[in-house]
């Protein structure tokens, strides 16, 4: 009996224990109000990355909007629940701006002040230096570097200050709070019981896509964002020879019409183009080549029954799979899958380029090559073929040169020197009065590739423009240089020649720094742009930049999405840049050989053509090749939306 009742009391005391147990192991997770916003289908939310031990209610609660509001933003989100790391898209209405609007001083007032100081946090954009900051609060540089125990003016973007609140300091956008002691952190967690073994890699659930914010202005589908995890494609080995591999039961992508997406466009230096000589009698032989070419007259029983195409990379690339080249292949094989539901027959040869280049009669056998990659390996294959097949390259921009000094060869990606021409005649078509174009280049020992190209196409049309040299240890007098170039009646056209992160980062700061003085910009730039990590993507909506790629998909269009959920379906992974271009090329050329037959090439410069993430342009070159100068045109407005205008 007094067993039992010394159980009984050691049970009771545990009941009492257990909420305070349970109170120190469990500690919320304060929801901080997102400031970022992100267009969707017409539509703009805040996004919201959610933290560990949130829940929607408290996000909700926040954000002043409903659970219900959060589920009908998020497809998916009340059949699965709240999951840590994902990203929430936060419908804005009157009471998610009242309670953003009451959130952000709280945001901006930290409690880690020294005891009895008042502060206001601020968080550095990439343009801001020490001095712009101080100015915009009425306080010292000093004061900031003594608040922050800072031993030099030097700040970093996204770095947070903390900003004394004396009776200089201007308090706009946040009220003061007062210090108050460091509280105590919450006790560790218990450890968790053993668990059971993990399950293998390739079965754990690969967290969803991260959302896009402004400082990704790629904004993608929302069905690609939200619609659930996927398993990335893992290849360990590829042993191909020759490929007639296509599943039975893969989705049909449908809709036959235009648009296409996105591989990572203007990833080069420069072009540099050496001295080429070609024979005048050959440049006369080859011009006048397909003069005889009719497409109207031309006999329908010419195509071919069968077209016959290979693929030459390096899919064991260092040892192992390369996923670039199998994304490529992935998207070859899809499109074939199409043309195939389409009636027209394919037989593919997979060749891997570690195993070395194939021989001249086994490339011969192929229609086409797509493929290699370099201009190294490409020359190679070119001497192989010796003109007994087409070899197309299908990625690289650099190997635009080839055409000029060698037959049998067809550059794909268009040349940066075709973006330079576009940005030089996409400023003049948009050319109105009281406009002006003005020409920046970087201040350096010798011409640019960019420099020369824009100003040699600016000259060649009879374009009226200013231009602006500097370097960026000049950077900070450039607005004095600008001004009495601008004008404020019309809009300033800025083409920005130049693909140095520092130097266009310099100038697109210093044309923030311009637009509150009334003056209206349009800035156009070459592709590679996009590619900069530390710009942020806001500035380039705030300008309007316009961008003259090789390659862009519009993710609103309804192939492309087809596209997308179709992949999915497949490969149980979203697809990249590489998988659009496979599909793109291997549909193109396999199109134009089941119709024209040998004739082929004759139509490549008379059959335009746009894909998911290409379009296609050729112009055939005295050396008898030829060279893609499909450009697409994409503006990033001030509503924050990213839109394809050709």
């Amino acid at each position: 009996m007094k067993n039992r009742a010394i159980a009984l009391a050691g049970l009771l005391f545990c009941l009492a224990l257990s909420p305070m147990l349970s109170a120190q192991e469990y500690v919320a997770t304060p929801v901080k109000v997102s400031t970022e916003r992100v267009r969707l289908n017409g539509k703009i939310y805040l996004s919201h990355p959610v933290l560990e031990r949130q829940t929607l209610f408290g996000i909700a609660k926040a954000y002043g909007v409903t659970v219900e509001d959060l589920y009908a933003a998020n497809a998916g989100l009340e059949e699965k629940g709240l999951q840590t790391g994902t990203t929430l898209l936060i419908p804005i209405v009157e009471g998610a701006q009242q309670a953003q609007a009451q959130a952000e001083p709280a945001r901006q007032a930290s409690q880690t002040a020294p005891q009895g100081q008042s502060f206001i946090e601020h968080t550095v954009m990439w343009y801001e230096d020490l001095e712009d900051i101080a100015a915009q609060y009425g306080v010292t540089p000093e004061a900031i570097m003594q608040a922050n125990g800072m031993r030099s003016k030097k700040v970093t973007k996204r770095q947070v200050l903390k900003i004394p609140a004396g009776s200089g300091t201007v308090l706009a956008s946040a009220t003061p709070v007062k210090a108050e002691p460091k509280q105590e952190t919450a006790p560790k967690q218990q450890a968790a019981p053993k668990q059971e073994a993990a399950p293998k890699a390739e079965d754990k659930p690969v967290p969803p896509p991260v959302l896009p914010t402004l400082e990704d202005p790629v904004i993608k589908d929302p069905e690609m964002v939200s619609a659930g995890r996927y398993r990335p494609l893992k290849v360990d080995k590829v042993k191909v020879k020759k490929a007639d591999i296509l599943p039975p039961d893969i989705p049909t992508i449908g809709d036959p019409e235009i648009v296409d997406p996105e591989i990572a466009a203007g990833n080069y230096d420069p072009l540099r183009v050496d001295p080429v000589t070609v024979d005048p009698a050959q440049a006369r032989a080859t011009a006048d080549e397909d003069d005889d070419f009719d497409d109207s007259v031309m006999d329908p029983f010419a195509g071919k029954g069968n077209v016959e195409l290979g693929i030459l990379l390096p899919f064991n690339a260092a040892g192992r799979a390369s996923e670039t080249n199998m994304d490529f292949y992935s998207g070859v094989l899809m499109a074939l899958h199409d043309l195939e539901s389409a009636g027209i027959k394919t037989v593919l040869n997979v060749y891997d380029l570690q195993d070395g280049v194939p021989s001249a009669a086994e490339l011969g056998r192929n229609d086409f090559i797509l493929g290699p990659i370099t201009s190294t390996d490409l020359s190679t294959v070119l001497e192989r073929a010796d003109g007994k097949t087409q070899v197309i390259s299908p990625l690289d921009q650099r190997a635009a040169d080839l055409a000029d000094s060698r037959a049998g060869f067809i550059q794909a990606p268009s040349s940066p020197e075709s973006q330079y021409a576009d940005l030089a005649a996409w400023a003049a078509d948009d050319l109105q009065r009281d406009d002006r174009i003005i020409l920046v280049t970087e201040k350096v020992s010798g011409s640019t590739a960019p420099a020369v190209g824009v100003r040699n196409a600016l000259v060649e049309a009879g374009t009226p423009f200013e231009g602006v040299s500097w370097t960026v240890a000049e950077g900070r007098s450039l607005p004095a240089a600008l001004t009495s170039r601008l004008t404020k009646t019309g809009v300033n056209r800025i083409i920005v020649a130049s693909e140095k992160e520092a130097f266009v980062g310099d100038m697109v700061r210093n044309l923030v720094l311009l637009l509150g003085r009334g003056y209206r910009f349009a800035m156009y730039a070459p592709s590679k742009v996009r590619t900069f990590e530390t710009i942020d993507g806001s500035t380039y909506h705030q300008n309007d930049l316009h961008i003259s790629s090789p390659y862009f998909a519009d993710y609103d269009t309804p192939r492309v999405k087809s596209f997308v959920r179709s992949y999915r379906a497949l490969y149980r992974t979203e697809p990249s840049q590489f998988a659009f271009q496979g599909y793109d090329l291997a549909r193109y050329f396999t199109s134009l050989v089941s119709k024209y037959g040998n004739r082929w090439t004759r139509a490549l410069t008379r059959v335009p053509d746009s894909g998911l993430h290409t379009d296609f342009r050729f112009e055939k070159t005295p050396a008898g090749s030829y060279k893609n100068t499909g450009i697409r045109r994409i503006v990033y407005s001030t509503d924050y939306s990213t839109s394809l205008v050709k």
